[in-house]
């Protein structure tokens, strides 16, 4: 194992606390400062994508080896650094930044990865908007020429139990009733990213249990499966999943003041971001190496 359980949970803890983008706005932009120091740290080069919504100044923090001014196709890995109002957000979702930092820490800068800390991704109290500063960022993409070969976007990714029926499940989708596998949830076009993650997996960290589901019309006929920034992606037409321990079907501090760094698995995280770097490792060679 190549990647640091230690590592991963010391980000949660200095990412968890309330960091919402209304009744905590400067916390969430002392995050996003936090996130720019730990990638310019690791040698990436740090751009932002700016935007406002409701009168205040939001940024999706992005690094890359060459920065975003030349269109290409790339492999993104990201994750929502904010958290819902009143909760921590140690599973949601500190833990999904805590592993692309750590996967972005092993991994380097290379040409055609993109690593993206995605903010206002939670409902916004007052507004029926979510997804905020994902939906911008697609939209701002694709107007500077930029499309996406493979997305990663992961979300809740640190709760797991073994005790039986502690995983439930939303209506149509077929999966295990214990709680201790990684779900990668895509839609048609993401089915080899899918299967290449299931494969890796099972080849470089037998551990992990991986269990995957692919959704029909984009996830309208299921609507949770939609509830993070890979959505966006679907309908602009790339291939991208969510990886994510199910969150509010699994773990019983989801959006509560419980949901803190003592109620997560360090060696699960630590096994996902494993599989999610072989993962990435196998495609870049595959498409970016020597472009």
């Amino acid at each position: 194992m190549r990647v640091s359980g230690d590592r991963i949970i010391e980000w949660v803890r200095r990412l968890e606390g309330f960091r919402d983008g209304t009744y905590y706005y400067e916390e969430l932009q002392r995050t996003a400062e936090l996130l720019r120091a730990e990638f310019a740290l690791m040698g990436f080069r740090v751009d932002s994508d700016e935007f406002v919504f409701k009168h205040r100044h939001y940024s999706n923090i992005i690094a890359t080896k060459e920065g975003i001014h030349t269109p290409r196709r790339w492999i993104l890995i990201g994750a929502h650094y904010d958290a819902v109002a009143g909760s921590p957000g140690a599973d949601d979702n500190a833990s999904g930044v805590a592993v692309m930092l750590e996967v972005a820490r092993v991994l380097g800068p290379r040409q055609g990865v993109k690593f993206v800390a995605f903010t206002l991704e939670e409902p916004q109290p007052g507004a029926m908007s979510f997804l905020i500063g994902s939906k911008h960022f697609v939209k701002e993409m694709l107007s500077l020429g930029h499309t996406y070969q493979a997305v990663f976007i992961l979300e809740s990714v640190g709760y797991m139990s073994r005790e039986p029926g502690s995983q439930h499940l939303p209506p149509l989708v077929k999966a295990p009733r214990v709680g201790d596998f990684i779900g990668i949830i895509g839609n048609k076009r993401a089915e080899p990213i899918m299967e290449l993650f299931k494969e890796t997996a099972e080849r470089y960290v037998p551990q992990l249990n991986v269990q995957t589901h692919r959704v029909k019309l984009n996830g309208y006929l299921i609507l949770p499966t939609r509830f993070s920034d890979h959505a966006p992606f679907w309908d602009a037409g790339f291939p991208a999943v969510m990886i994510t321990d199910t969150a509010m079907f699994r773990n019983p501090n989801y959006h509560t003041s419980a949901d803190t760094s003592e109620t997560l698995s360090v060696e699960f995280m630590a096994a996902v971001a494993e599989a999610l770097l072989w993962t990435v490792e196998t495609l870049w060679d595959e498409f970016c190496k020597g472009a």
